[in-house]
């Protein structure tokens, strides 16, 4: 797109284009992690807001970062184990314990099958 044009973007193509980018994609990811951990602090235990860490893990399958899925994944398992420990009481902590295990399993392979994807996708458009 010529520079001439680029200038007659609007305001919310600039902002929308910033999102899209592997930079904005990250700070988005970052902001939705400590939103559902500031959540999950506020929610007895056994209320399942920790689901909602699924979104940033999808988002940073497009970042072009080879490594943005598994620090997504570290950091989003240690804001996991903080929510835990900070959150009010609710069920019982043995019930708690098995319900965020479980999640643990399904987000450690959703993350595995993503950066494996990504890996691929990567490796080709380098070839």
């Amino acid at each position: 797109m010529p520079s001439s044009r680029r200038k007659t973007e609007s305001p919310a193509v600039q902002i929308l284009r910033y999102l899209a980018s592997d930079l904005g994609i990250l700070v988005v990811a970052a902001l939705i992690i400590l939103t559902v951990y500031a959540i999950d602090t506020v929610t007895p235990l056994g209320e399942p807001v920790w689901l909602l860490y699924f979104v940033p893990l999808v988002l940073s399958f497009w970042s072009g970062r080879y490594y943005a899925i598994p620090t997504v994944f570290l950091v989003t398992i240690l804001f996991l184990m903080a929510g835990f420990f900070l959150s009010p009481q609710g069920i019982p902590v043995h019930l708690a314990i098995l319900s965020r295990f479980t999640f643990f399993l399904l987000f450690f392979i959703t993350a595995l099958l993503l950066w494996t994807i990504r890996g691929r996708q990567i490796r080709e458009e380098n070839l």
